[in-house]
């Protein structure tokens, strides 16, 4: 607790004249451990503190590992009109964590203005957008696109008298293209199944989530959140709601896919009470979420022999790589934007960046030009 004591809650408290701590000092303080931007791992040891100081004060016991949410402000005019904005994408039924993350960068956006004087939508300028960006050093796109929807939206309704998105479109064009997404050819993708040994509980767990990526194209957060009431035996159908957009989706259980199920259900998966399929392997038998799944399958791509270089290697990757099976096979894009969950075909049409095979199809071959050409009126082409 030596932070705490140096840099921490006491600082804080004497520096407020507090003499007794309670939840709302603790909620206070955590506020101050961030101004909107990336909190640092300092930062973050002070907020899992004040968790722990606050659950001793409500429970007089230590409880177990905590998990908690750094919640970033919105202030002020801006903070209000940001407010309205993720009312608007509650609407749109995105899950809670993707709302976290696009608060995280909203709420950046605002305290930036904060600092340099501007506490009113209509103090919101060019100057201070592009200045804005020009100052984010990491995740610039992810930054660009947010703000970009932020503004918009400000425009759409009427919060702002001018569409200030334009700028970032621009910006985004100026610094970054769109790079094609990795993708593993039908043989490497094979070789990556193969090299899961299926002699242990992990090996038949891990192949099990491996195929639902690779055969169906399911997400990593979709697979951890598989309920044994998804699967549907009788239809050979899996039916699920997506995390990430909230849509239903319904995929056909492959024969390899489903006997790879069962594998795991009847001799691998831990007698437990949970609905989920994949647990953890080892006691206590928890539900796997999506970045415990991710990283077996990074694991399974490092050993399996593949070369990897400049290639992103986990579940994501696996689903381009169907995508990438299905446009070989001249799939049409809607049909592969349905078997993915996408929500809107423009997302689905990044994956024909990675379709080459098809778009050499389209290249026009160079004219032959006449040898006269260049020697026509004296050679006046060279001058």
């Amino acid at each position: 607790m030596g932070s705490l004591q140096k840099k921490g809650i006491l600082a804080y408290m004497l520096s407020k004249d507090l003499i007794d701590y309670d939840e709302n000092v603790g909620n206070e303080f955590m506020l101050t451990c961030h101004d909107g931007s990336n909190v640092t791992f300092h930062h973050r040891d002070l907020i899992k503190s004040i968790d722990v100081l606050s659950n001793v004060l409500q429970n007089n016991k230590l409880g177990g590992r905590m998990h908690c949410l750094v919640q970033y402000r919105l202030r002020g005019e801006i903070g209000d009109a940001a407010n309205q904005y993720f009312e608007s994408l509650k609407a749109r039924c995105l899950n809670s964590k993707t709302l976290h993350g696009y608060k995280k960068r909203i709420s950046n956006f605002v305290e930036y203005l904060f600092e340099i004087g501007i506490d009113n939508v209509p103090g919101i300028t060019e100057e201070a957008i592009v200045k804005y960006i020009e100052d984010r050093q990491h995740q610039q796109a992810e930054y660009i696109g947010h703000i970009r929807r932020f503004l918009s939206f400000l425009f759409s309704e009427t919060i702002i008298p001018k569409d200030y998105s334009y700028l970032l479109k621009s910006i985004g064009n100026s610094i970054k293209r769109v790079k094609a997404p990795s993708f593993y050819t039908p043989n490497e993708v094979k070789r990556i199944e193969q090299s899961i040994s299926r002699s242990d509980n992990v090996g038949k767990r891990n192949y099990a989530m491996v195929l639902l990526c690779s055969r169906l194209g399911l997400r990593v957060s979709d697979v951890a959140n598989l309920g044994l009431n998804n699967i549907s035996w009788d239809d050979n159908a899996i039916n699920i709601v997506q995390y990430k957009t909230g849509n239903p989706l319904t995929l056909p259980l492959l024969p390899i896919v489903g006997n790879a199920i069962i594998d795991y259900l009847r001799y691998a998966r831990p007698k437990s009470q949970s609905i989920n399929v994949f647990l953890s392997c080892r006691p206590p038998y928890r539900e796997l979420n999506g970045a415990a799944i991710h990283g077996a399958i990074h694991a399974i791509f490092k050993s399996s022999g593949i070369e990897l270089d400049g290639r992103h290697h986990g579940g994501h990757a696996l689903r381009f790589s169907l995508a990438q099976r299905m446009l070989d096979k001249s799939t049409p894009i809607p049909i592969i934007s349905e078997t993915l969950g996408h929500t809107e075909i423009d997302t689905t049409s990044t994956y024909v960046k990675i379709d080459l095979l098809h778009i050499m199809g389209c290249v026009l071959g160079v004219p032959v030009v006449a040898r006269n050409f260049y020697t026509q009126r004296g050679g006046w082409f060279y001058d």
